[in-house]
């Protein structure tokens, strides 16, 4: 596709959006300062590159597996330290409790479990509970809330969060 094919999809798509003239005017207000230029093209291409994540097909490991089913056949929120006490027979590395944790924040990353701060640690729970426990600590309604900041906080990849707060909303 060339420039001028690109620029008039462009224009299409945000014309056919219900956002697109709020979408355009920010476009032009960063486009047309060189240095909010260059930082928009690099947080365009970091985007990018967390977009083509979303399609790909999350693989878990036989540990990783049976840890998430562990979590939420439990049907609870669960500490590092409790899992280990409660995997550490089908996988004795799981005694450590670093290696329990390390297990759980891979399943955070992959967009499977999510993770609520309480006190001095982390509970690990379904993406659906550790959005809705965050909105409810943020005092936020799914339709007014900042999944980026929800992201951030539970460890669920944006992607994921948005799709629990449409959920939440539909």
């Amino acid at each position: 596709m060339d420039r001028g094919e690109s620029i008039e999809k462009l224009a299409g798509l945000l014309s056919a959006d219900e956002y697109g003239d709020v979408v355009a005017e920010m476009l032009v207000e960063i486009l047309a300062e060189e240095r909010k230029r260059n930082i928009f093209v690099v947080k365009l291409q970091e985007l990018a590159n967390e977009l083509k994540t979303i399609d790909q097909e999350i693989r878990l490991t036989p540990m990783e597996q049976d840890v998430l089913d562990f979590v939420i056949a439990t049907k609870q929120s669960l500490s590092a330290s409790e899992v280990s006490k409660g995997m550490c027979s089908y996988y004795p590395s799981l005694r450590h409790r670093t290696h329990a944790s390390s297990v759980l924040n891979s399943l955070v990353s992959k967009g499977v479990l999510g993770k609520i701060k309480a006190g001095p640690g982390y509970y690990f729970t379904t993406p659906i509970e550790a959005v809705m426990e965050c909105l409810k600590k943020r005092g936020e309604e799914p339709d007014r809330c900042s999944p980026s900041k929800i992201a951030d906080e539970t460890g669920v990849p944006l992607a994921v969060v948005l799709e629990v707060i449409g959920g939440l909303l539909g």
